[in-house]
């Protein structure tokens, strides 16, 4: 495995390590919202027992929504194999071009490795949209901003 592959396999372990931290956290926060809903049952009565269960239950919703959303990247990110190289801007796609670098991989924001900043990015991204196909050497427009892709990994 050459260097520049080896870059892109250590941000798509990154990129594991980031959503399965984020996996864990909505599961802690689940099961802290459901002992807070079990010691809220026990604890009041009247209007602001029913309040103050909904509430919790409008957070569980939340995490749950967070969750299998995180759990539907995660799925996306292990269908990747970073050690394949694509000639093509497509899904696990490692791109560098003039001005910035992204990781075709699931919408997980900007990370920062080595020092360099790279944005992991979803293939449904209208940017990957505009460059989905496209080769080493090829120039476009978007948004007004040019951009040349000097390396595809």
């Amino acid at each position: 495995m050459n260097t520049s592959n080896t870059l892109k396999v250590d941000l798509y372990n990154k990129a594991q390590e980031l959503i399965q931290s984020k996996i864990e956290a909505n599961n802690e926060s689940l099961s802290v919202l459901k002992e807070s809903v079990a010691s809220e049952t026990k604890s009041t009565a009247g209007d602001k027992h029913e309040t103050g269960r909904a509430m919790m239950h409008l957070e569980q919703e939340k995490v749950m929504r967070q969750l299998t959303n995180n759990q539907k990247l995660k799925s996306i990110i292990d269908r990747v194999n970073p050690e394949i190289v694509n000639e093509t801007v497509q899904l696990g796609s490692l791109v560098i071009t003039n001005s910035i670098s992204f990781y075709v991989l699931a919408g997980l924001g900007q990370m920062e490795l080595n020092g360099q900043n790279y944005f992991v990015v979803s293939f449904q991204s209208d940017l990957v949209q505009a460059l989905k196909g496209k080769r080493k050497g090829d120039s476009l427009t978007f948004k007004g901003q040019d951009y040349t892709i000097k390396e595809i990994l």
